[in-house]
């Protein structure tokens, strides 16, 4: 006997309360970017147009790409569509890849990378 499976149903229920282990890498990344002051994270935005994404998610979903050895901003937008942790991390929001591109190529968001970084990576061991 087989478990039900019907392509034409007519409602799809789903759970979308995702929960990720305390000690998973996306928490700890969330919980790090979270700790970088609000004037660090933020830059000077226009006031015209439709608002931007906070620069936290952004970084957050680059943060853990780039943990994961993904370094395309398609792959990373393929990642946020599938990887149950990079949509936690980005409420699942869908966003663009050429709004991950420009982000990671502006100024402000490569030297906060770079700087994240040092501060992420654990030193080492003697």
């Amino acid at each position: 006997m087989y478990k039900q499976y019907n392509t034409n149903q007519l409602c799809l229920e789903l759970n979308l309360a995702w929960d990720l282990p305390a000690t998973h890498e996306a928490r700890l990344i969330s919980q790090f970017v979270d700790t970088i002051p609000q004037f660090v994270l933020l830059e000077e935005t226009s006031h015209t147009g439709r608002p931007a994404f906070h620069p936290a998610m952004l970084l957050k979903m680059t943060l853990f790409a780039y943990a994961r050895q993904v370094f395309s901003g398609r792959k990373i937008v393929q990642m946020n569509e599938e990887v149950i942790p990079m949509k936690w991390l980005s409420q699942d929001t869908y966003v663009c890849y050429r709004t991950i591109n420009s982000f990671r190529a502006s100024t402000h968001a490569n030297q906060l990378i770079k700087t994240t970084f040092i501060y992420f990576t654990p030193p080492p061991q003697r």
